[in-house]
Protein backbone atom coordinates (compact mmCIF):
# COMPACT_ATOMS: atom_id res chain seq x y z
CA UNK A 1 0.00 0.00 0.00
CA UNK A 2 2.83 2.42 0.88
CA UNK A 3 4.50 1.75 -2.49
CA UNK A 4 1.22 2.39 -4.28
CA UNK A 5 0.76 5.70 -2.49
CA UNK A 6 4.35 6.65 -3.29
CA UNK A 7 3.72 6.01 -6.99
CA UNK A 8 0.51 8.03 -6.83
CA UNK A 9 2.50 10.86 -5.29
CA UNK A 10 5.01 10.69 -8.13
CA UNK A 11 2.24 10.84 -10.67
CA UNK A 12 0.88 13.95 -8.99
CA UNK A 13 4.30 15.60 -8.71
CA UNK A 14 5.63 14.76 -12.17
CA UNK A 15 3.03 16.64 -14.23
CA UNK A 16 3.40 19.69 -12.01
CA UNK A 17 7.18 19.57 -12.44
CA UNK A 18 6.84 19.29 -16.20
CA UNK A 19 4.30 22.09 -16.31
CA UNK A 20 6.59 24.27 -14.22
CA UNK A 21 9.52 23.49 -16.50
CA UNK A 22 7.45 24.36 -19.56
CA UNK A 23 6.15 27.56 -17.96
CA UNK A 24 9.68 28.66 -17.10
CA UNK A 25 10.83 27.89 -20.65
CA UNK A 26 7.87 29.76 -22.16
CA UNK A 27 8.59 32.76 -19.94
CA UNK A 28 12.23 32.70 -21.09
CA UNK A 29 11.09 32.50 -24.73
CA UNK A 30 8.86 35.53 -24.23
CA UNK A 31 11.73 37.41 -22.59
CA UNK A 32 14.05 36.58 -25.50
CA UNK A 33 11.49 36.90 -28.31
CA UNK A 34 12.57 40.35 -29.47
CA UNK A 35 16.25 39.38 -29.35
CA UNK A 36 15.59 36.24 -31.41
CA UNK A 37 13.40 38.09 -33.89
CA UNK A 38 16.10 40.73 -34.32
CA UNK A 39 18.76 38.08 -34.84
CA UNK A 40 16.59 36.24 -37.35
CA UNK A 41 15.86 39.42 -39.29
CA UNK A 42 19.57 40.26 -39.41
CA UNK A 43 20.80 36.73 -40.13
CA UNK A 44 21.66 37.59 -43.72
CA UNK A 45 24.06 40.24 -42.39
CA UNK A 46 27.25 38.58 -41.14
CA UNK A 47 27.74 41.44 -38.69
CA UNK A 48 24.39 40.86 -36.99
CA UNK A 49 25.88 39.04 -34.01
CA UNK A 50 24.34 35.59 -34.53
CA UNK A 51 27.54 33.90 -33.37
CA UNK A 52 27.95 36.15 -30.35
CA UNK A 53 24.68 37.43 -28.98
CA UNK A 54 22.65 34.74 -30.72
CA UNK A 55 24.75 31.91 -29.36
CA UNK A 56 24.35 33.25 -25.82
CA UNK A 57 20.56 33.45 -26.25
CA UNK A 58 20.46 29.93 -27.75
CA UNK A 59 22.57 28.62 -24.85
CA UNK A 60 20.17 30.12 -22.30
CA UNK A 61 17.10 28.75 -24.07
CA UNK A 62 18.69 25.33 -24.40
CA UNK A 63 19.35 25.31 -20.66
CA UNK A 64 15.69 26.14 -19.94
CA UNK A 65 14.18 23.81 -22.56
CA UNK A 66 11.76 21.19 -21.26
CA UNK A 67 12.53 17.55 -21.94
CA UNK A 68 10.16 17.32 -24.92
CA UNK A 69 12.17 19.88 -26.91
CA UNK A 70 15.66 19.37 -25.41
CA UNK A 71 17.01 17.20 -28.26
CA UNK A 72 16.02 19.81 -30.83
CA UNK A 73 17.75 22.53 -28.83
CA UNK A 74 20.87 20.38 -28.51
CA UNK A 75 21.00 19.84 -32.27
CA UNK A 76 20.31 23.49 -33.07
CA UNK A 77 22.65 24.97 -30.46
CA UNK A 78 25.60 22.65 -31.10
CA UNK A 79 25.44 23.36 -34.84
CA UNK A 80 25.71 27.10 -34.18
CA UNK A 81 28.41 26.52 -31.59
CA UNK A 82 30.33 24.45 -34.16
CA UNK A 83 30.35 27.37 -36.58
CA UNK A 84 31.44 29.79 -33.86
CA UNK A 85 34.24 27.40 -32.86
CA UNK A 86 35.38 27.06 -36.48
CA UNK A 87 35.68 30.84 -36.81
CA UNK A 88 37.46 31.11 -33.48
CA UNK A 89 39.94 28.36 -34.41
CA UNK A 90 40.62 30.12 -37.71
CA UNK A 91 41.21 33.40 -35.89
CA UNK A 92 38.65 35.26 -37.96
CA UNK A 93 35.08 36.47 -37.77
CA UNK A 94 32.14 36.18 -40.15
CA UNK A 95 32.64 39.86 -40.98
CA UNK A 96 36.30 39.35 -41.94
CA UNK A 97 36.06 35.92 -43.55
CA UNK A 98 35.99 35.59 -47.33
CA UNK A 99 35.38 32.09 -48.71
CA UNK A 100 37.57 30.81 -51.49
CA UNK A 101 40.98 31.49 -50.01
CA UNK A 102 40.64 35.27 -49.87
CA UNK A 103 40.95 35.47 -46.08
CA UNK A 104 44.49 36.23 -44.94
CA UNK A 105 45.75 33.95 -42.19
CA UNK A 106 43.04 31.31 -42.69
CA UNK A 107 44.47 27.96 -43.74
CA UNK A 108 42.73 25.67 -46.19
CA UNK A 109 41.90 23.26 -43.36
CA UNK A 110 40.37 26.10 -41.33
CA UNK A 111 38.38 27.28 -44.33
CA UNK A 112 37.15 23.71 -44.85
CA UNK A 113 36.11 23.53 -41.18
CA UNK A 114 34.15 26.79 -41.54
CA UNK A 115 32.49 25.52 -44.72
CA UNK A 116 31.63 22.19 -43.07
CA UNK A 117 30.16 23.92 -40.01
CA UNK A 118 28.14 26.29 -42.20
CA UNK A 119 26.87 23.34 -44.25
CA UNK A 120 25.81 21.60 -41.03
CA UNK A 121 23.57 24.59 -40.22
CA UNK A 122 21.77 23.99 -43.51
CA UNK A 123 21.50 20.24 -43.01
CA UNK A 124 18.07 18.64 -42.78
CA UNK A 125 18.83 17.60 -39.21
CA UNK A 126 19.46 21.16 -38.01
CA UNK A 127 16.71 22.70 -40.13
CA UNK A 128 14.24 20.15 -38.75
CA UNK A 129 15.40 20.90 -35.20
CA UNK A 130 14.85 24.62 -35.76
CA UNK A 131 11.41 23.93 -37.20
CA UNK A 132 10.57 21.76 -34.19
CA UNK A 133 11.68 24.51 -31.80
CA UNK A 134 9.64 27.07 -33.71
CA UNK A 135 6.53 24.85 -33.80
CA UNK A 136 6.81 24.01 -30.09
CA UNK A 137 7.19 27.70 -29.24
CA UNK A 138 4.08 28.57 -31.26
CA UNK A 139 1.92 25.66 -30.14
CA UNK A 140 2.89 25.42 -26.48
CA UNK A 141 4.06 28.94 -25.60
CA UNK A 142 2.20 31.03 -28.19
CA UNK A 143 5.50 32.69 -29.18
CA UNK A 144 6.79 33.24 -32.72
CA UNK A 145 10.57 33.04 -32.55
CA UNK A 146 11.25 33.81 -36.20
CA UNK A 147 13.66 30.86 -36.40
CA UNK A 148 12.30 29.96 -39.80
CA UNK A 149 14.21 33.00 -41.08
CA UNK A 150 17.53 31.84 -39.55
Amino acid sequence: MRALLGCAGLVLVAPTGCAGQTETYCDTLRDQQSALTGLAEGSADPGAGMLGDGLAVFRDLRAEAPDDIRDEWDTFYFAWEGLADAFETAGTTPQEYRPGGDSPGVSEAEADAIADAAAELGSARVVDAGAGIQLHAQDVCDVDLGLDAV
